[in-house]
Parts: structure tokens; sequence; C-alpha cells
């Protein structure tokens, strides 16, 4: 068995057309994170999708919020600005508040899904959360965690000079045997490469 083309292939590309999304595509974006587990099924996310199509201005705003290293976003036609606060979700012992581990799951969800829609969607954590949260009326006890930008896939020549080389280059990731252990902490995972 192999591994899902959707995880295989993914990437967070940084090249976006400005082209407009239909809205039944958003839609099924939606949809796709939504359906994320999370810890008794609590629901904690709140996801809020600024269009460039719906709202000019508020994309602006929200364009005008990222870091300088993020200016390549810029061009996506769509964010998605993911939401929670530690209350909504499950709240265990030793710290465990479970709210930002099934955020991530509904990002994963619904990067998955513009995957298959033949999107990029490119989280980021570079912006200024109080701009963001300002543009966007999120209350001041939730948690503007993370931001996607979503669009339909560019070319690297489009970039930057220098992201062009980035772009462009293949997947990388630590060995498995860095990161995943076997039986104990720093035991190192067994594997067939």
């Amino acid at each position: 068995m192999e591994i899902l083309p959707e995880l295989q292939e993914r990437r967070a590309r940084r090249s976006l057309k400005e082209e407009a999304l239909p809205a039944e595509v958003l839609e099924r974006l939606a949809k796709a994170a939504v359906l994320a587990p999370s810890c008794f099924n609590n629901q904690p996310w709140r996801l809020v999708f600024v269009s460039r199509s719906t709202s000019p201005e508020k994309h602006a705003a929200i364009g005008a919020a990222l870091t300088a290293g993020n200016a390549w976003a810029l061009t996506a036609p769509v964010y998605c600005i993911l939401c929670t606060k530690p209350s909504l979700d499950c709240r265990l012992d030793e710290g465990r508040d479970y709210a930002a581990f099934d955020l991530g799951q509904a990002a994963l969800a619904l990067q998955l899904q513009a995957w298959k829609e033949g999107l990029t969607a490119h989280p980021m954590a570079g912006f200024s959360v109080k701009k963001v949260k300002t543009a966007l009326g999120v209350p001041e006890d939730m948690l503007a965690l993370c931001m996607v930008a979503i669009g339909y896939r560019g070319q690297p020549e489009d970039l930057p000079e220098a992201m062009r080389e980035k772009e462009r280059e293949g997947r990388s990731r630590k060995p498995l045997g860095e990161t995943v252990f076997l039986d104990a902490f720093g035991s190192s995972f067994p594997t067939r490469e």
C-alpha cells in the first residue's frame, strides 16, 4: 500500500494566480475543513474566508497585515484565517488544551481538499494578529492562530527572483528516524530507506 497522493504531492507553493475562486469551491473547502475530527466532536474551529471578489477592502486589509516575507501571498484571491480558543475544546491535565491541535486537523483537511481542487493552500504564521483581528472583528479572546493563502497554482517565474529557486526545489523532510521513535523517546523508528 502506498502513501495517499494527496499527502505525497501536496505542497505549500508560493506562486498563486489572482484568478477568483468559484463560490462552490470555497464551500467545498469549508465543508472539508469542518469534517476534521475533534475532541468529543467539539469542533473548536472558527474559520474566516476573505475573498478579493466578495470583499476587496477586507482582502486588502488582510494583505496589509502580512509580514514582508509573505508578500508573495498578496496575489492570493482568498485568505482563510483559522481561529480558536482553549475553552472551545477539551482541556485536559498537564496543560493539554486540544483546541490548537484540532484546529490543525481542520487546516490539513482544508489543504487536502484544496489540492484535490487543483489549488494551493499555503499556511502562514507571518502576519499581524492584531491587524487581522481588527479587520475581521475577531473577538479579543479568540486566537487567530494561522492564515492560509489559497489560489490556483501559478508559475515560479511570477515570483521575485529570490523565491523562484525555492519554488522549484523538491520537498525535503528530516529522516524518519530523527523525528519518529519506536517504543521509547529517542529510540529510532526503523525504516527501509
